[in-house]
């Protein structure tokens, strides 16, 4: 696809799922940032589409902790550092990443601007660089997390990199190209784009790599599957993995034992026997257009951000039941979690 076509289909998204998008600020709020710093605990940090901000909740009461924070328009992901102190929201449209002071809840200076419409970002295991797709520049961009500018050179990566996954060593990313169907490798020391492309199936979106660094899991939007990479051979692994419909989330449990993906389309979560790789159990059903998902910080809970129904499904990985937030903003599309 050409990068007009992409823009225009990234548009057309966008507004399917946002009427309008308008900001709300952090304001003069009670509490006030300032005077009161965020307490110990556990926070899931919700982006929401459709009125631009970020909302830090208690994990577990889901009361908001200050008011929303204003961030850029119509954000799509959120990434909070290793050590919690900051958050990273993308906003695909204006093509700029909101850097947030967690323990204020204020935004810290001007936004990082990117490459043009991205679509994914992770954080280095050391929390000193972002890494963010471009999904119209066709690239991966590095950027130092304390000056927040680009490090090295824009690393090209097929048509529309969208999901990006990093290594538990922060050595190896693994980006998905969207209109290629295949994902390419990144070696972050030498910031270089390595080896040869690894076919996939259609559309992959997002992928995850397994605690051990072994396995590359990749959801396939179009195709409705998951593929797995050895990332020794860099070679796919066995047939692809039928799963919900247009799978647009993927996680894996802390063990490495399950791999949890998100149907938007199926309203549901299907889960992966690593060791067999085939479906185990029933589709753990979530709100409406589940999409994004992330993990506790001690791998046991699974949040899932619910874009039509408002609200985060949580599951239990190790006993497979739901709770579900309650309403936590309009059209949440990224979802990420703090331990403080």
């Amino acid at each position: 696809m050409s990068r007009s076509g992409y823009c225009a289909h990234l548009c057309a998204a966008l507004s399917a799922m946002v009427v309008v998008a308008v900001g709300t600020g952090c304001g003069s709020g009670t509490p006030d940032p300032a005077d009161d710093p965020l307490p110990p605990g556990s926070y899931v940090l919700v982006a929401n589409a459709q009125t631009s901000d970020l909302r830090v909740l208690d994990a577990s009461t889901w009361k908001g902790y200050g008011d929303p924070i204003e961030v850029g328009p119509i954000p799509s992901d959120v990434v909070a550092s290793p050590v919690g102190d900051r958050a990273y929201v993308v906003s695909p449209t204006a093509s700029v990443v909101t850097v947030v002071d967690l323990a204020t809840r204020r935004t810290l200076g001007d936004p990082i601007r990117v490459g043009t419409y991205p679509a994914g970002i992770v954080v280095s295991p050391d929390g000193r660089r972002i890494y963010v797709a471009g999904g119209e520049t066709d690239d991966v961009r590095a950027y130092d997390t304390t000056t927040h500018r680009m490090v090295g050179a824009p690393m090209k990566i097929g048509d529309a990199p969208g999901g990006l996954a990093i290594s538990a060593d922060g050595r190896w990313i693994f980006a998905t190209s969207q209109y290629q169907n295949d994902v390419r490798v990144i070696d972050t020391d030498a910031l270089a784009v390595v080896g040869n492309p690894i076919v996939v199936g259609k559309a992959p979106t997002r992928a995850a790599v397994s605690p051990d660094g072994r396995r590359v899991y990749v959801a396939n939007a179009n195709s409705d599957d998951v593929s797995v990479i050895d990332t020794a051979t860099r070679q796919v692994v066995g047939e692809p993995i039928p799963v919900g419909r247009y799978p647009t989330g993927i996680a894996t449990s802390a063990d490495g034992r399950r791999v949890f993906v998100a149907g938007q389309n199926s309203n549901d979560v299907r889960v992966i026997d690593a060791e067999t790789l085939r479906i185990t159990g029933e589709p753990i059903g979530t709100g409406a257009a589940p999409a994004q998902m992330t993990t506790s910080t001690d791998g046991h809970l699974l949040y899932i951000a619910n874009i039509y129904s408002d609200d985060v499904t949580t599951i239990d990985t190790r006993t497979l039941r739901t709770t579900d937030s309650g309403p936590v903003g309009r059209t949440p599309r990224g979802v990420a979690v703090v331990t403080k």
